[in-house]
């Protein structure tokens, strides 16, 4: 039987896991040396415990990157042996945490809008992974790489005629990708 498993750092992770799971069968995961105190509490859930293995030249690096991922792993490593942390504090929910600290950008660094300075405001962009916005772009794409597209030089208001040469899409050579009048 496999079940789930959920890599848990502290109590509030270990609380909702439990209780967002009801009777569902699953297992937590920790890596050796991380969390330790915590699951020697009578959770009676299983708890695989994983370590890497090699030369303590590839295991630093890999620890110290575990911790940077993370940085609530510190913090809470730490508070966990500190007696005089208050139980409130460390079962706080971290949504409610962070709601409450105020937006404090950086003054020198720019909103993505003004990246450009003076000389002119940033595209506004698109949220590629919101289908809304993904599945009318992918119809455009899709009419645009259809469509004849022409070009013509533009030489006092009026455009340019003559034999329009077909102009090679360089995406993908074997596409035609318009065609063009030369100026001449």
């Amino acid at each position: 039987v496999i079940f789930p498993q959920f890599a848990t750092h502290n109590a509030h992770t270990i609380a909702a896991v439990i209780e967002i799971a009801g009777d569902a069968p699953f297992e937590f995961q920790r890596l050796h040396g991380m969390g330790e105190a915590l699951y020697e509490q009578d959770l009676d859930i299983p708890c695989r415990v994983y370590a890497p293995v090699g030369r303590h030249e590839d295991l630093l690096p890999y620890l110290v990157r575990r911790l940077l991922e993370n940085g609530a792993n510190t913090s809470f490593v730490n508070r966990l042996i500190d007696e005089k942390a208050p139980i409130a504090k460390l079962v706080a929910d971290p949504i409610e945490t962070l709601a409450r600290i105020a937006c404090k950008p950086h003054p020198r660094i720019p909103a993505p809008r003004d990246i450009f300075g003076d000389d002119r405001r940033a595209a506004r962009g698109l949220e590629l992974s919101d289908p809304a916005v993904i599945e009318p772009l992918a119809a455009e794409m899709s009419a645009a790489a259809k469509a004849d597209w022409r070009a013509a030089p533009i030489v006092a208001g009026v455009v340019g005629e003559g034999p329009a040469r077909e102009v090679i899409d360089p995406a993908d050579r074997r596409r035609i990708g318009g065609h063009v009048v030369d100026a001449s």
